[in-house]
């Protein structure tokens, strides 16, 4: 996922992606395609949008890839960049992640790994700014995610079991289920957050795209499947090393603090 214009750069983002940005002297798009070699993916579509021809010309180091240019993006978020990539997806199961994080690649070999079909992986809460939350039920499904952690508390009765790391796991299944609902909001609804949508999909309570417009019915939880919902489960992973980079505070915690090659 790729195609935002990373406007909290700044001069730093005037005329590349925030892709490019370098961690630790290497950019981190780059070091995730890496990543995702090293555990076998052979595959790797980018959903682009601004300064879409950095991202093209990775296709000359990178045989790999193939990009899909979503031209609203500067009017629209992540769920329409997704959505523009559903023909190069092609009916597969696929590992699904943002631009800007940096992550050890046992992130990836995990999700490979587990057995469970849709994954949404998370960490111990570790980001200083912008953390977004998740809650889970018994089973550690999906029970709602939130920027809000006030909000998450009282709607769930839960506390916050983990923080979101951009990085899923996600089935044919439930990738269908995403489209088709995206689809019939899809006019009225263009800045929804995929993670928005994989939140409807898990757990069958429509959200406005930044916290439940309603509280949530725990009671539902126990009959997901019977009510069609697709569960996503949530493998928390409790030492990873990983970081989202927003800005240059972020960038400047990470290179101190995130230990990965």
């Amino acid at each position: 996922m790729a195609a935002g214009k990373g406007t909290r750069f700044g001069d730093r983002t005037a005329a590349m992606p925030k892709g490019f940005i370098q961690f630790n002297g290497r950019p981190m798009i780059e070091r995730s395609i890496e990543n995702l070699l090293s555990v076998g993916i052979r595959d790797i579509i980018i959903g682009t949008g601004y300064h879409k021809e950095w991202y093209e010309a990775l296709q000359e180091k990178y045989s790999q890839i193939k990009t899909v240019f979503s031209p609203e993006f500067a009017n629209t978020n992540s769920m329409e960049t997704l959505y523009r990539c559903r023909t190069a997806v092609a009916g597969r199961d696929f590992l699904l992640l943002e631009s800007d994080i940096v992550y050890d690649p046992k992130a990836l070999e995990c999700l490979l790994t587990d057995s469970h079909e849709d994954i949404m992986l998370a960490s111990e809460i570790t980001k200083f700014q912008d953390q977004y939350y998740i809650a889970v039920d018994k089973d550690f499904n999906l029970l709602m995610c939130s920027t809000d952690k006030d909000k998450l508390i009282k709607e769930t009765g839960e506390k916050p079991y983990g923080e979101l790391v951009g990085i899923h796991k996600i089935s044919d299944c439930f990738y269908q289920r995403m489209i088709e609902d995206y689809e019939t909001h899809r006019k009225d609804n263009l800045k929804r957050g995929y993670e928005f949508e994989i939140e409807d999909i898990a757990t069958g309570c429509h959200s406005n795209g930044t916290i439940k417009a309603q509280p949530i019915d725990r009671t539902h939880l126990c009959h997901i499947q019977e009510r069609g919902m697709v569960p996503m489960y949530v493998l928390k992973l409790a030492d990873l090393q990983w970081y989202e980079i927003d800005d240059l505070e972020d960038l400047a915690f990470a290179e101190k603090h995130v230990k990965i090659a």
